[in-house]
């Protein structure tokens, strides 16, 4: 696996980001051992605690060895700016608006769930302001989709489009009552 995604989920997993200190480690650590330990947390099975020492391991071994978790994002912006310049690609002004509108989403659905990340799924938006505030963030996405959809039928990027916002849909869909 990519050094970059078990960095990103050990991370992940321990509330961390690329910022985050060996003493932000240590602390969340063991507020998570704490609670997912077998014999004293909320979990009895031993598959989160696992997972947690596994993680930890790995990112303990990994800050001794770099003395930051920022320095893999460095290291890979250097190589991609190395690699802009010596291979342009050309710009296609459909990509550009699409990679916008993806970034958008996936930013939107992220801020979502990590809101309502207790919460069971409800698509009633009297119940769930949160709803309100995704749907408002996704629909000039989807706008945007179509618009590719529809403006551009040739662009490498209709199919895309059109998976998205089937795929998007479901936010605008009711609960059975």
């Amino acid at each position: 696996m990519d050094k970059e995604l078990l960095l990103d989920e050990a991370l992940s997993f321990l509330g961390l980001n690329r910022f985050s200190t060996e003493d932000d480690l240590k602390v969340n650590y063991h507020k998570l051992a704490k609670k997912y330990h077998p014999d004293t947390g909320e979990f009895t099975s031993e598959v989160l605690f696992q997972e947690l020492q596994k993680n930890y391991e790995y990112l303990k071994k990994y800050f001794e060895s770099n003395k930051s978790f920022g320095q893999i994002y460095a290291e890979k912006k250097k190589d991609l700016v190395r690699s802009e310049k010596s291979n342009p690609i050309p710009s296609d002004p459909i990509f550009v608006v699409y990679k916008k509108a993806k970034e958008e989403e996936t930013k939107a659905i992220l801020n979502y769930f990590e809101k309502t990340k207790l919460s069971p799924l409800n698509l009633d938006e009297a119940k769930n302001n949160s709803l309100v505030e995704l749907r408002a963030k996704l629909d000039p996405v989807c706008k945007i989709y179509l618009d590719i959809v529809k403006n551009h039928p040739n662009s490498l990027w209709v199919k895309d489009s059109k998976s998205s916002l089937d795929r998007l849909s479901v936010w605008w869909k009711q609960n059975p009552s």
